[in-house]
């Protein structure tokens, strides 16, 4: 097959979502596929290059920063991504295209024309869906119609969870949505953990945006009574003023450190020296760095939120606490941060856990699958159509 994947963002910019599908197209490389891929520029990177098979093609736009696209990084990448797509469309006759994200990205799904009818597949990864994050909920209502145009029309949704399926579905029960979650990178690919040496280190990897929790993060590690502890945050964001302020005013100011972008190579090394992970998170689909934490062998703290609990099972795994609470996440630290052998059982299930069900070689298989039926459903159609003339 010859597929077009489509996102605003594509590593180094975005977040889990950008990942995801480089690791994706990645695999449906090795699987024998060739892939476009249409995104979004960024600083230093060439506007057309071939990345481990996948000839990416990028496109000017006016992001606010890297984790951080703003309302004008979004339009400006429809606005100009249209014209390349009808380019590309042309020039290479796909059999198929993939979308990451309902919006913005999946608009250009709807542009008449462009896909010669071709399948449009559809990822949903959590901001995109209306009542998942209440910062987006005037906009979300305000594009519920094109919401539903583009769900409607696709040939297939696909969500990154059960939860985010049950939550886009409460707002559209219409729509047919499958589930397919996100993958892992394995050992092979980030360090397995190391003895960290003194004190507790504590690792959270997210954008600096309200929904990830990360002022509880602060206010619970300042109420333990540790001073072992301390804390490491891989990510920027327009909250990294108010959490560095808050950081001091806490008094917690030298035990976190605020590491700002981290590429996605190096976050291993700050993986392979962390003792516990953290997310805390007021809203979740299926988080990224949760499922690299685990496969890094750490043993992880986390709320239950969305299709975390769908990973983390409490006392299994991990341990579960009820977001925004102070006070259980800081129980909940010190609990782990006591207790070595049980952070080496939790950090050894996680092992298992992701080598077994979330390799990125069975996600992008789901994801072929998929294609293969689309295709194949399509070829059929055409084989039993009438020659012409006849009737």
């Amino acid at each position: 097959m010859r597929l077009l994947f489509v996102n605003y963002e594509f590593p180094p910019i975005g977040g889990g979502a950008a990942y995801a599908s480089f690791a994706i197209a990645r695999e449906f490389v090795s699987l024998g596929h060739r892939i476009d891929f249409l995104t979004a520029g960024a600083r230093g990177k060439a506007y057309s290059e071939n990345i481990d098979g996948i000839q990416v093609h990028r496109i000017r736009t006016y992001r606010r920063g890297i984790h951080d696209s703003g309302v004008l990084g979004a339009l400006s990448f429809l606005a100009l991504a249209t014209t390349k797509l009808r380019s590309l469309a042309r020039q290479n006759r796909y059999d198929a295209y993939l979308y990451y994200f309902g919006l913005p990205t999946g608009f250009l799904s709807l542009l008449p024309g462009a896909h010669r009818g071709q399948p449009c597949v559809i990822s949903l990864r959590g901001s995109d869906v209306p009542g998942y994050d209440p910062a987006l909920r005037w906009q979300h209502r305000l594009l519920r119609p094109i919401t539903r145009r583009i769900w409607l029309r696709a040939h297939r949704v696909v969500a990154n969870s059960h939860s985010l399926r049950g939550l886009a579905l409460s707002s559209m029960p219409e729509a047919a949505i499958d589930v397919i979650c996100n993958g892992a990178a394995l050992p092979t690919a980030i360090s397995i953990r190391k003895p960290s040496g003194k004190g507790v280190r504590i690792l959270t990897v997210s954008r600096l945006i309200a929904r990830k929790g990360l002022d509880t993060l602060i206010m619970a590690l300042a109420r333990t009574q540790r001073e072992d502890l301390s804390l490491e945050i891989a990510g920027e964001g327009p909250a990294r003023d108010a959490l560095m302020r808050l950081a001091v005013a806490a008094g917690v100011a030298h035990r976190v450190r605020f590491h700002g972008f981290v590429d996605h190579t190096s976050l291993a090394a700050l993986y392979a020296r962390a003792d516990i992970f953290v997310l805390a998170s007021v809203a979740e689909s299926c988080s990224m760095a949760l499922l690299e934490a685990m496969a890094a062998g750490l043993p992880v703290i986390a709320t239950r939120v969305g299709g975390t609990v769908e990973v983390v099972k409490h006392e299994s795994n991990g341990l579960l606490v009820t977001p925004t609470s102070i006070d259980e996440l800081s129980a909940a630290l010190e609990t782990l941060a006591a207790n070595p052998l049980l952070r080496e059982r939790f950090a050894a299930a996680n092992r298992i856990l992701t080598r077994e069900e979330f390799s990125w070689s069975a996600v992008a298989r789901r994801y072929e699958a998929i294609f293969n039926e689309l295709l194949g459903d399509r070829s059929t159609a055409r084989s039993q159509q009438p020659p012409a003339g006849e009737h």
